[in-house]
């Protein structure tokens, strides 16, 4: 090819926009919640949080460039985006369908596009949708906790050398593992949970505020 230099050099500079690109979803996706739940104070500018973000952001990135690099992207692919995403869609659907209520979803859809679903979504929304992801959940724990946990390394000692070698993971990592999958897993059931005593809490004190005013009226 002729001036393949060229082509070369423009080839991966398409690659670093493409990244470059795609992160602007990832860290909106962070910086958003994290303003919403008030982790930064509001008298700050955007472009310092967004600035702290990405700073914590590559620094837990370095991990992944290190010559371990590539069994820690192996452990954060097998268990960061598994089963905590399992959970999140379950209580997402049962927290539409069963606590906002399938009604006024229903109507909020029709507000929106001037009809509402047909059946088939409604059969779907109800049962089959949350019934698949409890039996994958169920299935995927089953697995994972009968099986071994093993990871694939290069071995130059091994009899079957190039090929990948499948070794346990040290005890330790399973510490790494409950945080990659099970911080993420508990964060919707645990702030629900912490909603409900609050407003619990709340309510108390507000019955205790008024029956005390009514007490100092008479």
């Amino acid at each position: 090819m002729p001036v393949s230099p060229v082509w070369s050099v423009l080839f991966f500079i398409m690659l670093f926009c493409l990244g470059l690109s795609s992160m602007f979803g990832n860290i909106e996706g962070v910086l958003v919640p994290l303003q919403d739940l008030g982790v930064f104070p509001k008298s700050w500018p955007k472009e310092a949080t967004t600035g702290i973000t990405c700073v914590l952001c590559c620094i837990v990135g370095l991990i992944f460039v290190q010559g371990s690099g590539n069994y820690w992207l192996s452990l954060f692919d097998s268990f960061a985006g598994s089963i905590p995403l399992l959970i999140i869609a379950f209580c997402e659907m049962v927290g539409v369908v069963y606590l906002y209520g399938i009604d006024r979803f229903n109507d909020d859809i029709k507000f929106m596009i001037g009809h509402k679903p047909n059946f088939f979504w409604q059969i779907t929304w109800r049962f089959v949708s949350p019934a698949i992801m409890f039996v994958i959940f169920v299935f995927y724990l089953i697995t994972k906790v009968t099986e071994t946990l093993l990871y694939k390394t290069w071995n130059p000692e091994s009899e079957n050398f190039p090929t990948l070698e499948e070794k346990p993971y040290p005890a330790w990592i399973y510490v790494i593992i409950f945080i990659l999958a099970g911080i993420p897993s508990l964060a919707v059931p645990g702030t629900a949970l912490f909603k409900c005593l609050r407003r619990k809490r709340d309510r108390s004190l507000n019955s205790k505020s008024s029956k005390q005013s009514l007490t100092k009226l008479t």
